[in-house]
This record gives C-alpha cells, structure tokens and sequence, in this order.
C-alpha cells in the first residue's frame, strides 16, 4: 500500500470536523493526524504534526484562515493549505489568494470534490519535491562555465517562448496562435508553432490547419530526424511560421518523451529564431522539461477568481523550481472595463506585475475561431490585434547597443536611429 495523505482538518465547528473526519476514513490512502478549533491551534499542530495537506476553515475565533494560511505559508511550508469557504465569501477568496491557499472549496461541497482535491494538491507537492531534488543534484554536479564564445553561440539559437495557463477557457491557445504570426509579420524571422498540448491541442483548429501529422510522426524516425524531415513534418502556417502539431489522437499522446522533446527542441532552436510554445495546464515532466530551458515563460491569465486562483499557483510553482521572474511575463487577457477587477488588483492580488493586457473582443475572437483566421491578419487595426504587437515587442530581446568609437569630442546621437 502507498503511504498515505496525512490530513489536519481546522474547523471551530465540532460538527464539520466529525463530518469530514469520518468522510476521509473511508479512503485508504487519506489519513486524518489531527485537527484544530482555530487558527492559531491549526498553526500548533501542524508545526507539531508536518501534515501533507491542511483543510482551513476561514472564519474561526482567535485566528481565523487567513491569518493561519499565510503564517503555515512561511513557518510550515511542506503542508499546503485548502481553504474552505461558504458561498458568498468573495472577500475571503480575494485574501486567500494572496495568503498562499493552494485550492479553495466553496461550501456546501461533495465528498469527491473533497478528495479529488486532497489528492490533486498532493500530487503537485510530490511532483514539485521530486523535481526541485533532481534540479539540486543537477546543479551539484554541473559541468564548468562553457567559454564566452560557446555561450555567445547558445544566445544565438532560437528564442524559446513558452506559454503556460493553470486554467482552460482564458484564450492561452489563441494568444499564442496569434502572438506567432504577428512575430513573423513583424520580425521577418523564422517562427515555429509547437503544440505541446499533447492529448487536446487547438493550434490546428485555431488556424485552420490539416491536422494529418503530427509530432508522433517524428517520434516514429527519431533515430533518422534531420532538420528536412522536420520541415516535411511541420506544416505551413500564416506569413511563412511553420507548425508542429499535437498528436492526431489523444491517446498518441503517451508516445512522446522528455528524450524525444529534447532532441526535437534541440533541432528546432538551430532551424528557426522564435519557438512559440503552446503547452498543457498539467506542469508534467515534457512540460518542464522545455519550461526550464525557455528565454521567456508566458503566463496567460484572465479577470475570473478561478484564472486568477490558479496564477497565483503557478507563480509560486515556478518560484519553487527557481525560475527568475525576469523570464515570466504575465498578460491578462480578455481585460474588462466593466468587470469587477482590474489590473490593479489583479496584480494585488498576485504581488506580480501585469506586462500586457489583451481586450476582451467576443465577436472577433469568436470569428476568428469558427473560421479558423487568425484575428492579426484579418483585422490588423483593432486593438486586440494592436496589444499582441506589443507583446512581441515585448518579449523579443533588447539588442546590446554598438559601444562607440572614442574620440577626444563625443557629439550626441540625434535621430530616429539614435539608441535609446
């Protein structure tokens, strides 16, 4: 039998605490260690007890959640928090995404949505574990600096840019589809598409592709995979970007390695100057894999308290796993006016600033979808279509000024070629 879940249940109602305790002894592999009638005796016991998993009432005598998540936040950081919150709550669910609260369930819930939440949050804490461990043995054994002339031969290779959303429905896909195109537009570079998506990537869809090879297809010749075969494989997008698609199954999916993503991405970044990168919610290992060697990490959010939930998650994963917040950058898409958020509290709440915001458009975007055009070419001069240009200004990297020549009189630079 797996070891199990250890669980301390805090909740200042004897009742929910009998309740719970005796909904989780049915399941094998969840164990409840202890349980507390407020905050500040919840901060007691799992200093004492090192739980794998907290369920946090909000509202208690002496500390209530809040205050108790945020302190387990920075004394007992190995036990992450769920908070349980009546309906109605939205202060409480805007302060608990600042706390550090993992996942948030909404009372009344069910017995599975219970555990299937335990469970999850569990899981990513042991993903997370395993992965910081292999980092640090990594970084134990870490060759020597490579000469200044090989790391300037690195820098030279494709920019990798990955796109990442905790949540579906916040229009990832779409921005990434988009951002790709404009960038060949704008930079007249060569730009791949990559699907990483692996079991339900849209990239095909969203532009209208023929979705009859993928990148299975390469798994296949691995071992003969040249740069001409991955060309014949790709197929051809928008303004000349070429695109790897998802698999055409979803159960293909398993086919796909984190050897077979390393020597793909290893190819791609000598054929092409930017690499777009579509991926999953599930932070697996491929998707790691190419978050720990991308230039620029893409972090793709929306004015909902779930999207919002699940950046903030994202952010700390991503601090965890020692990735600077110089390579994240955060755009909230399907921005508002009239929506009870804005970016100011949006980045209050995730203590994160917002890099770009993308308008909400529903009847562009819609066509855009159902036709399979992207919205950058068909409607260049709307604003949605103007905001992904920035971004690509954005996130291309700042070229290091020419050092000048020296003379005994320097004039100044003038002009519209003079460098900022």
């Amino acid at each position: 039998m797996s070891e199990q879940i250890k669980v301390l249940i805090v909740d200042d109602i004897q009742s929910t605490l009998d309740n719970l305790q005796k909904l989780l002894s049915f399941e094998p592999d969840i164990q409840v260690v202890g349980t507390a009638a407020n905050g500040k005796e919840g901060v007691e016991q799992a200093k004492k007890l090192a739980p794998d998993i907290v369920l946090m009432d909000v509202n208690m005598p002496i500390m209530d959640g809040i205050q108790a998540t945020e302190t387990l936040a920075q004394e007992v950081s190995g036990s992450p928090v769920i908070i349980m919150s009546v309906q109605g709550e939205r202060d409480y669910l805007r302060r608990a995404m600042q706390s550090g609260a993992r996942e948030f369930l909404i009372k009344p819930f069910s017995g599975d949505e219970l555990i299937a939440s335990i469970r999850r949050v569990y899981q990513l804490e042991q993903k997370k574990e395993s992965f910081l461990a292999k980092t640090t043995a990594g970084t134990e054994k870490a060759p020597a600096a490579p000469p200044d002339g090989e790391t300037k031969q690195r820098a030279e290779r494709g920019q990798v840019f990955f796109f990442y959303s905790g949540k579906g429905g916040v229009g990832k896909s779409l921005v990434a589809a988009n951002l790709a195109v404009s960038m060949a537009n704008e930079t007249k570079g060569k730009v791949a598409l990559v699907d990483l998506d692996l079991q339900f990537g849209d990239i095909g869809v969203l532009l209208n592709l023929d979705h009859s090879q993928g990148i299975t297809d390469l798994i296949e010749n691995i071992d003969h995979m040249d740069q001409e075969f991955i060309r014949e494989i790709m197929v051809d997008g928008p303004f000349g970007i070429k695109v790897l698609l998802a698999p055409i199954s979803p159960e293909l999916a398993d086919l796909v390695t984190v050897d077979h993503v390393r020597r793909i991405f290893g190819e791609l970044r000598k054929m092409f100057d930017y690499i777009i990168v579509d991926s999953s919610a599930h932070l697996g290992e491929i998707n790691l894999e190419v978050l720990d060697h991308a230039d620029r990490v893409v972090v793709v959010t929306s004015l909902s308290i779930p999207a919002i939930k699940n950046t903030k998650l994202a952010l700390k994963i991503f601090d965890s796993l020692s990735i600077s917040p110089d390579r994240v950058v955060l755009l909230l898409n399907k921005s508002d006016a009239h929506s009870e958020f804005n970016k100011e509290s949006v980045e209050a709440n995730l203590r994160f600033p917002i890099a770009g915001q993308i308008p909400n458009d529903p009847k562009l975007v819609i066509n855009s979808i159902n036709r399979g055009n992207p919205f950058v070419t068909t409607h260049p001069e709307s604003e949605i279509s103007q905001r992904i240009r920035e971004l690509v200004a954005k996130l291309l990297p700042t070229p290091a000024p020419t050092p000048e020549p020296e003379s005994a009189e320097k004039k100044p630079r003038k002009g519209l070629f003079a460098r900022r």
